[in-house]
Protein backbone atom coordinates (compact mmCIF):
# COMPACT_ATOMS: atom_id res chain seq x y z
CA UNK A 1 0.00 0.00 0.00
CA UNK A 2 1.20 3.55 -0.91
CA UNK A 3 1.72 6.19 1.86
CA UNK A 4 -1.29 8.19 -0.17
CA UNK A 5 -3.58 5.04 -0.13
CA UNK A 6 -2.88 4.37 3.57
CA UNK A 7 -3.32 8.40 4.52
CA UNK A 8 -6.55 7.62 2.95
CA UNK A 9 -7.46 4.42 4.64
CA UNK A 10 -6.42 6.34 7.75
CA UNK A 11 -8.46 9.41 7.51
CA UNK A 12 -11.69 7.08 6.26
CA UNK A 13 -11.54 4.68 9.26
CA UNK A 14 -11.15 8.16 11.52
CA UNK A 15 -14.55 9.87 10.00
CA UNK A 16 -16.33 6.55 10.10
CA UNK A 17 -15.46 5.18 13.90
CA UNK A 18 -15.68 9.20 14.70
CA UNK A 19 -14.23 8.96 18.57
CA UNK A 20 -12.12 5.75 17.41
CA UNK A 21 -8.59 5.87 18.68
CA UNK A 22 -5.63 4.43 16.58
CA UNK A 23 -4.04 1.82 18.62
CA UNK A 24 -0.55 0.64 18.52
CA UNK A 25 0.38 -1.08 15.50
CA UNK A 26 1.04 -4.86 15.89
CA UNK A 27 3.88 -6.52 13.65
CA UNK A 28 0.94 -8.18 11.17
CA UNK A 29 -1.01 -4.61 10.98
CA UNK A 30 -1.36 -1.27 8.46
CA UNK A 31 -4.26 0.19 10.52
CA UNK A 32 -6.08 -0.69 13.69
CA UNK A 33 -8.61 1.70 15.35
CA UNK A 34 -10.27 1.02 18.94
CA UNK A 35 -12.63 2.78 21.27
CA UNK A 36 -12.97 2.46 25.18
CA UNK A 37 -11.03 -0.34 25.30
CA UNK A 38 -12.47 -2.31 21.64
CA UNK A 39 -11.32 -2.93 18.79
CA UNK A 40 -13.15 -1.63 16.05
CA UNK A 41 -11.43 -1.72 12.78
CA UNK A 42 -8.37 -3.39 11.66
CA UNK A 43 -6.38 -3.78 8.45
CA UNK A 44 -3.75 -6.35 8.33
CA UNK A 45 -0.33 -5.69 5.68
CA UNK A 46 -1.26 -8.71 4.04
CA UNK A 47 -5.03 -6.68 3.31
CA UNK A 48 -7.17 -8.88 5.42
CA UNK A 49 -9.82 -6.73 7.38
CA UNK A 50 -11.93 -7.06 10.65
CA UNK A 51 -14.67 -4.79 11.62
CA UNK A 52 -15.68 -5.18 15.80
CA UNK A 53 -18.82 -3.70 17.00
CA UNK A 54 -21.16 -4.49 20.02
CA UNK A 55 -24.07 -6.71 19.40
CA UNK A 56 -27.19 -5.07 21.61
CA UNK A 57 -29.91 -6.42 19.64
CA UNK A 58 -31.31 -8.97 22.36
CA UNK A 59 -31.11 -6.45 25.23
CA UNK A 60 -34.14 -5.47 26.87
CA UNK A 61 -33.41 -2.31 27.45
CA UNK A 62 -33.27 0.53 24.43
CA UNK A 63 -30.96 0.50 21.64
CA UNK A 64 -30.93 4.47 21.19
CA UNK A 65 -32.80 6.78 22.19
CA UNK A 66 -35.50 8.36 21.03
CA UNK A 67 -35.14 10.21 17.52
CA UNK A 68 -32.54 7.96 15.82
CA UNK A 69 -29.98 9.79 18.07
CA UNK A 70 -26.82 7.60 20.26
CA UNK A 71 -24.21 4.76 20.13
CA UNK A 72 -26.35 2.13 19.47
CA UNK A 73 -28.77 3.38 16.60
CA UNK A 74 -28.06 2.33 12.81
CA UNK A 75 -25.11 4.21 10.96
CA UNK A 76 -27.55 5.46 8.60
CA UNK A 77 -30.87 5.13 6.84
CA UNK A 78 -33.09 5.96 3.56
CA UNK A 79 -31.94 5.60 0.05
CA UNK A 80 -28.42 4.73 -1.25
CA UNK A 81 -25.48 3.07 -2.19
CA UNK A 82 -23.52 1.88 0.19
CA UNK A 83 -21.47 -1.25 1.92
CA UNK A 84 -23.01 -1.28 5.83
CA UNK A 85 -21.61 -3.53 8.91
CA UNK A 86 -24.35 -2.95 11.35
CA UNK A 87 -22.92 -4.73 14.86
CA UNK A 88 -25.56 -4.04 17.12
CA UNK A 89 -27.65 -6.69 14.92
CA UNK A 90 -24.70 -8.16 13.50
CA UNK A 91 -26.46 -7.67 10.33
CA UNK A 92 -24.19 -6.63 6.97
CA UNK A 93 -25.86 -4.61 4.11
CA UNK A 94 -24.41 -3.74 0.59
CA UNK A 95 -25.14 -2.16 -2.70
CA UNK A 96 -28.35 -0.32 -3.62
CA UNK A 97 -31.84 0.64 -2.13
CA UNK A 98 -33.98 3.21 -3.57
CA UNK A 99 -36.34 3.15 -0.12
CA UNK A 100 -36.42 2.21 3.45
CA UNK A 101 -35.21 -1.44 2.86
CA UNK A 102 -32.15 -1.14 4.99
CA UNK A 103 -33.65 1.09 8.02
CA UNK A 104 -33.82 0.19 11.60
CA UNK A 105 -36.77 -1.79 11.27
CA UNK A 106 -36.38 -3.26 8.11
CA UNK A 107 -33.07 -5.40 9.33
CA UNK A 108 -33.39 -8.66 11.28
CA UNK A 109 -30.76 -9.79 13.84
CA UNK A 110 -27.91 -11.44 12.04
CA UNK A 111 -29.13 -10.65 8.84
CA UNK A 112 -27.74 -10.07 5.19
CA UNK A 113 -28.75 -8.39 2.33
CA UNK A 114 -26.65 -8.30 -0.56
CA UNK A 115 -28.09 -7.03 -4.17
CA UNK A 116 -30.65 -3.64 -5.33
CA UNK A 117 -33.54 -2.80 -3.31
CA UNK A 118 -33.19 -6.43 -1.46
CA UNK A 119 -34.61 -6.97 2.76
CA UNK A 120 -33.79 -9.34 5.10
CA UNK A 121 -36.28 -8.37 7.95
CA UNK A 122 -36.48 -11.70 9.56
CA UNK A 123 -33.91 -12.95 12.35
CA UNK A 124 -30.77 -14.48 10.51
CA UNK A 125 -32.61 -14.24 6.78
CA UNK A 126 -30.67 -13.51 4.02
CA UNK A 127 -31.66 -11.86 0.82
CA UNK A 128 -29.60 -11.20 -2.52
CA UNK A 129 -30.13 -10.69 -6.40
CA UNK A 130 -32.93 -7.67 -7.10
CA UNK A 131 -35.96 -6.67 -5.40
CA UNK A 132 -35.85 -10.19 -2.57
CA UNK A 133 -36.84 -10.71 0.08
CA UNK A 134 -35.92 -12.39 3.23
CA UNK A 135 -38.67 -11.60 5.59
CA UNK A 136 -39.51 -14.54 8.09
CA UNK A 137 -36.62 -15.99 10.22
CA UNK A 138 -34.00 -17.92 9.14
CA UNK A 139 -35.48 -17.37 5.18
CA UNK A 140 -33.57 -17.48 2.14
CA UNK A 141 -34.55 -15.40 -1.10
CA UNK A 142 -32.08 -15.10 -3.63
CA UNK A 143 -32.77 -14.17 -7.46
CA UNK A 144 -35.18 -11.66 -9.23
CA UNK A 145 -38.47 -10.61 -7.40
CA UNK A 146 -38.72 -13.80 -5.01
CA UNK A 147 -40.18 -13.55 -1.46
CA UNK A 148 -39.07 -15.71 1.70
CA UNK A 149 -42.15 -15.44 3.58
CA UNK A 150 -42.36 -18.56 5.46
CA UNK A 151 -39.99 -19.02 8.50
CA UNK A 152 -37.46 -21.34 7.33
CA UNK A 153 -38.77 -21.16 3.70
CA UNK A 154 -36.13 -20.77 0.72
CA UNK A 155 -37.50 -18.68 -2.44
CA UNK A 156 -35.02 -18.96 -5.89
CA UNK A 157 -35.07 -17.74 -9.17
CA UNK A 158 -37.37 -15.42 -10.27
CA UNK A 159 -40.87 -14.43 -9.07
CA UNK A 160 -40.97 -17.20 -6.33
CA UNK A 161 -42.97 -16.71 -3.41
CA UNK A 162 -43.42 -19.10 -0.26
CA UNK A 163 -46.60 -17.60 0.52
CA UNK A 164 -45.95 -17.42 4.22
CA UNK A 165 -45.87 -21.19 4.64
CA UNK A 166 -43.19 -22.53 6.43
CA UNK A 167 -40.24 -24.62 5.51
CA UNK A 168 -41.23 -24.42 1.91
CA UNK A 169 -38.86 -24.25 -0.99
CA UNK A 170 -39.81 -22.40 -4.05
CA UNK A 171 -38.24 -22.20 -7.69
CA UNK A 172 -39.46 -20.01 -10.27
CA UNK A 173 -38.04 -19.90 -13.87
CA UNK A 174 -37.82 -17.03 -16.28
CA UNK A 175 -37.49 -18.75 -19.84
CA UNK A 176 -39.80 -16.39 -21.75
CA UNK A 177 -38.15 -12.64 -20.48
CA UNK A 178 -40.34 -11.83 -17.56
CA UNK A 179 -43.92 -12.27 -18.85
CA UNK A 180 -44.63 -15.37 -16.16
CA UNK A 181 -47.13 -15.23 -13.23
CA UNK A 182 -45.47 -15.46 -9.58
CA UNK A 183 -45.13 -19.02 -8.80
CA UNK A 184 -46.33 -19.54 -4.96
CA UNK A 185 -46.63 -22.36 -2.35
CA UNK A 186 -49.84 -23.77 -1.45
CA UNK A 187 -49.09 -25.67 2.02
CA UNK A 188 -46.25 -25.67 4.96
CA UNK A 189 -43.30 -28.40 4.19
CA UNK A 190 -44.05 -28.17 0.46
CA UNK A 191 -41.50 -27.82 -2.70
CA UNK A 192 -42.91 -26.58 -5.73
CA UNK A 193 -41.18 -25.70 -9.03
CA UNK A 194 -41.80 -24.16 -12.48
CA UNK A 195 -39.54 -25.70 -14.73
CA UNK A 196 -40.85 -25.04 -18.47
CA UNK A 197 -38.25 -26.87 -19.89
CA UNK A 198 -38.30 -30.02 -17.15
CA UNK A 199 -35.90 -31.05 -14.97
CA UNK A 200 -33.31 -33.69 -14.61
CA UNK A 201 -31.54 -35.57 -12.12
CA UNK A 202 -28.59 -37.66 -13.07
CA UNK A 203 -27.37 -40.41 -10.78
CA UNK A 204 -23.78 -40.82 -12.17
CA UNK A 205 -20.96 -38.42 -13.54
CA UNK A 206 -21.50 -39.77 -16.95
CA UNK A 207 -25.01 -37.99 -17.02
CA UNK A 208 -25.59 -41.38 -18.76
CA UNK A 209 -28.33 -42.64 -15.73
CA UNK A 210 -31.03 -40.95 -14.02
CA UNK A 211 -34.40 -39.31 -14.68
CA UNK A 212 -36.04 -36.65 -16.02
CA UNK A 213 -39.24 -34.74 -15.90
CA UNK A 214 -41.47 -33.05 -18.27
CA UNK A 215 -38.75 -33.25 -21.17
CA UNK A 216 -39.39 -30.21 -23.50
CA UNK A 217 -39.86 -31.65 -27.41
CA UNK A 218 -37.28 -31.79 -29.77
CA UNK A 219 -36.41 -28.71 -31.61
CA UNK A 220 -38.63 -26.64 -29.11
CA UNK A 221 -38.54 -22.51 -30.15
CA UNK A 222 -38.47 -21.79 -26.47
CA UNK A 223 -36.06 -24.67 -24.71
CA UNK A 224 -34.05 -25.87 -27.47
CA UNK A 225 -32.91 -29.45 -27.66
CA UNK A 226 -31.75 -31.26 -25.03
CA UNK A 227 -31.17 -34.93 -23.55
CA UNK A 228 -34.11 -36.63 -21.59
CA UNK A 229 -32.63 -40.02 -22.36
CA UNK A 230 -34.11 -40.37 -26.05
CA UNK A 231 -37.90 -39.86 -25.22
CA UNK A 232 -38.13 -36.19 -25.85
CA UNK A 233 -41.63 -35.04 -24.33
CA UNK A 234 -41.93 -37.34 -22.39
CA UNK A 235 -43.81 -36.83 -18.75
CA UNK A 236 -41.51 -38.61 -17.26
CA UNK A 237 -38.12 -40.24 -18.69
CA UNK A 238 -35.23 -42.63 -17.38
CA UNK A 239 -32.71 -43.68 -18.64
CA UNK A 240 -33.38 -47.35 -18.33
CA UNK A 241 -35.85 -46.98 -20.97
CA UNK A 242 -39.09 -46.67 -19.31
CA UNK A 243 -41.11 -43.57 -19.68
CA UNK A 244 -44.84 -41.85 -18.63
CA UNK A 245 -45.71 -39.98 -21.95
CA UNK A 246 -47.53 -36.76 -21.92
CA UNK A 247 -50.95 -38.52 -22.67
CA UNK A 248 -50.63 -40.41 -19.00
CA UNK A 249 -49.87 -44.15 -19.94
CA UNK A 250 -46.78 -45.41 -18.82
CA UNK A 251 -44.30 -47.43 -21.22
CA UNK A 252 -42.29 -50.19 -19.80
CA UNK A 253 -38.83 -50.94 -21.02
CA UNK A 254 -39.24 -53.92 -23.48
CA UNK A 255 -35.84 -54.13 -25.66
CA UNK A 256 -34.79 -57.51 -26.70
CA UNK A 257 -31.39 -56.09 -26.54
CA UNK A 258 -31.87 -55.69 -23.14
CA UNK A 259 -32.95 -58.93 -22.52
CA UNK A 260 -31.27 -62.89 -22.40
CA UNK A 261 -32.29 -66.34 -20.63
CA UNK A 262 -35.12 -66.73 -22.98
CA UNK A 263 -37.54 -69.99 -21.58
CA UNK A 264 -40.63 -71.48 -23.50
CA UNK A 265 -43.43 -70.90 -21.62
CA UNK A 266 -46.79 -73.83 -22.12
CA UNK A 267 -49.33 -71.84 -21.76
CA UNK A 268 -51.83 -74.85 -20.42
CA UNK A 269 -49.33 -74.65 -17.38
CA UNK A 270 -50.26 -70.60 -16.87
CA UNK A 271 -53.68 -71.44 -17.13
CA UNK A 272 -53.51 -74.24 -14.59
CA UNK A 273 -51.09 -71.63 -12.16
CA UNK A 274 -53.44 -68.84 -12.80
CA UNK A 275 -56.57 -71.17 -11.93
CA UNK A 276 -55.24 -71.74 -8.55
CA UNK A 277 -54.18 -68.27 -8.13
CA UNK A 278 -56.74 -66.26 -5.14
CA UNK A 279 -57.96 -63.05 -6.78
CA UNK A 280 -59.68 -61.05 -4.56
CA UNK A 281 -61.20 -57.67 -4.09
CA UNK A 282 -59.39 -55.42 -1.35
CA UNK A 283 -58.54 -52.11 0.10
CA UNK A 284 -54.44 -50.74 1.00
CA UNK A 285 -54.17 -49.75 4.27
CA UNK A 286 -53.95 -46.45 3.78
CA UNK A 287 -57.05 -45.73 1.94
CA UNK A 288 -60.54 -45.40 3.02
CA UNK A 289 -62.84 -49.02 3.38
CA UNK A 290 -64.65 -47.51 0.08
CA UNK A 291 -61.87 -47.39 -2.18
CA UNK A 292 -61.11 -50.99 -3.79
CA UNK A 293 -59.07 -52.71 -5.75
CA UNK A 294 -59.06 -56.27 -7.26
CA UNK A 295 -56.38 -58.63 -8.08
CA UNK A 296 -53.62 -61.20 -5.96
CA UNK A 297 -51.74 -60.30 -3.24
CA UNK A 298 -47.36 -60.45 -4.36
CA UNK A 299 -47.01 -63.11 -1.88
CA UNK A 300 -49.58 -65.83 -3.58
CA UNK A 301 -48.68 -64.38 -6.88
CA UNK A 302 -44.89 -65.11 -6.38
CA UNK A 303 -45.65 -68.34 -5.00
CA UNK A 304 -47.85 -69.33 -8.17
CA UNK A 305 -45.41 -67.75 -11.26
CA UNK A 306 -42.12 -67.09 -9.11
CA UNK A 307 -41.68 -64.01 -10.96
CA UNK A 308 -40.18 -60.85 -9.63
CA UNK A 309 -37.65 -59.62 -7.60
CA UNK A 310 -39.09 -60.01 -3.86
CA UNK A 311 -42.53 -61.36 -2.34
CA UNK A 312 -43.57 -57.56 -1.91
CA UNK A 313 -44.32 -56.39 -5.09
CA UNK A 314 -45.71 -57.24 -8.59
CA UNK A 315 -44.25 -55.64 -11.51
CA UNK A 316 -46.46 -54.59 -14.24
CA UNK A 317 -44.52 -56.53 -16.75
CA UNK A 318 -45.01 -59.40 -14.86
CA UNK A 319 -48.83 -59.26 -14.63
CA UNK A 320 -48.89 -58.24 -18.18
CA UNK A 321 -46.96 -61.12 -19.09
CA UNK A 322 -48.85 -63.63 -17.22
CA UNK A 323 -52.34 -62.38 -18.71
CA UNK A 324 -50.78 -62.21 -21.89
CA UNK A 325 -49.49 -65.86 -21.76
CA UNK A 326 -52.85 -67.29 -20.27
CA UNK A 327 -55.12 -65.05 -23.62
CA UNK A 328 -52.48 -66.75 -26.10
CA UNK A 329 -53.13 -70.39 -24.27
CA UNK A 330 -56.89 -69.61 -24.04
CA UNK A 331 -56.86 -68.41 -28.05
CA UNK A 332 -55.15 -72.03 -28.62
CA UNK A 333 -57.18 -73.71 -27.08
CA UNK A 334 -60.22 -71.90 -28.61
CA UNK A 335 -58.24 -72.71 -31.91
CA UNK A 336 -58.39 -76.30 -31.12
CA UNK A 337 -61.99 -76.32 -30.57
CA UNK A 338 -63.06 -74.32 -33.55
CA UNK A 339 -60.82 -77.09 -35.21
CA UNK A 340 -62.54 -79.97 -33.43
CA UNK A 341 -66.11 -78.12 -33.85
CA UNK A 342 -65.60 -77.50 -37.67
CA UNK A 343 -64.54 -81.66 -38.05
CA UNK A 344 -67.75 -82.33 -36.46
CA UNK A 345 -70.08 -79.84 -38.13
CA UNK A 346 -68.53 -81.14 -41.59
CA UNK A 347 -69.18 -84.97 -39.97
CA UNK A 348 -72.57 -83.70 -38.97
CA UNK A 349 -73.28 -82.59 -42.30
CA UNK A 350 -72.10 -85.76 -44.35
CA UNK A 351 -74.35 -87.56 -41.85
CA UNK A 352 -77.43 -85.35 -42.14
CA UNK A 353 -76.78 -85.46 -46.05
CA UNK A 354 -76.61 -89.44 -46.06
CA UNK A 355 -80.06 -90.00 -43.65
CA UNK A 356 -81.98 -87.82 -45.89
CA UNK A 357 -81.00 -89.61 -49.05
CA UNK A 358 -82.10 -92.99 -46.92
CA UNK A 359 -85.44 -90.90 -46.36
CA UNK A 360 -85.70 -90.38 -50.10
CA UNK A 361 -84.92 -93.85 -51.00
CA UNK A 362 -87.36 -95.42 -48.49
CA UNK A 363 -89.65 -92.84 -49.27
CA UNK A 364 -89.57 -93.75 -53.08
CA UNK A 365 -89.98 -97.70 -51.88
CA UNK A 366 -92.78 -97.11 -50.24
CA UNK A 367 -94.92 -95.58 -53.31
CA UNK A 368 -93.50 -98.46 -55.37
CA UNK A 369 -96.25 -101.45 -56.53
CA UNK A 370 -96.15 -104.09 -54.87
CA UNK A 371 -94.24 -107.09 -55.92
CA UNK A 372 -96.22 -110.12 -57.11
Amino acid sequence: MSRKAALYTCLAAAALLGSGQARAQTADSALAVSSGGYSLFRVNINGAAVFGGDFTGNSTGPRCTAGGSGANCIPVEGAGTRMMWFPEKAAFRAGYINGTQWDDANIGLYSVAIGQNVRASGDNGVALGVRSTAANGSSFAVGEDNTASGYGSVAMGYHAHTNARRGTFVFGDNITGGTQDSVRADMVGQATWRLSCGMRIYTNQALTTGVAFGGPAVNSSVCGTSNYFGQAGAMISTSTGAYLSTSGVWTNTSDVNRKHLFEAVHGEDVLARLRDLPIRSWSYRVDDASVRHLGPTAQDFRASFGLGTDELTIGTVDADGVALAAAQALEARTATQQARIEALERENAELRARMERVEALLAGQGSAPATP
